[in-house]
């Protein structure tokens, strides 16, 4: 019963700061959720999503964001980590009853390829596959596939 009424509080959280602070900060830059999507090369329907909770991104679209919001520096990385940081508590409020072996398999998988979080430039998942581009110019892929007998 506990845990729950903390998952709860969690998802409430989640479900307030990140999208209050990109409406502010859209509004005082006097911005609509289209110029905003356009200038950070966006869907605007992200725009709309962030602001209302309902959207979740990652460092990639973040930076693009709080960029095209005209924040750099310690703004723009405090921006990028609420950001990133309302992300990582949706996953993990989701995830939390998984073992953790199971949790950690990618980023396992991911490190013994030589692959770092900084190596990687952009990431894109499909039905059972991941691909990603790195920074060194070269691209990888993972498939999956999930067999239930």
């Amino acid at each position: 019963m506990y845990s729950v009424s903390i998952s709860d509080r969690l998802i409430t959280k989640m479900k307030n700061e990140f999208p209050v602070l990109l409406t502010s900060l859209r509004t005082k830059a006097n911005l609509t959720n289209e110029q905003l999507a356009g200038l950070a090369n966006v869907p605007r329907s992200l725009i709309g999503g962030l602001q209302s909770g309902r959207r979740r991104i990652g460092e990639m679209q973040a930076t693009r964001i709080g960029k095209a919001l005209g924040l750099q520096g310690q703004p723009l990385d405090e921006f990028i980590y609420e950001a990133i940081n309302q992300c990582s508590e949706k996953v993990l409020v989701e995830s939390k009853d998984y073992p953790a072996e199971l949790l950690n398999l990618l980023a396992r998988q991911l490190r013994l390829a030589g692959i770092y979080p900084e190596l990687v430039s952009q990431c894109e998942v499909s039905a059972n596959k991941v691909a990603l581009s790195l920074n060194n110019g070269k691209h990888a892929w993972m498939e999956t596939s999930l067999m239930v007998a």
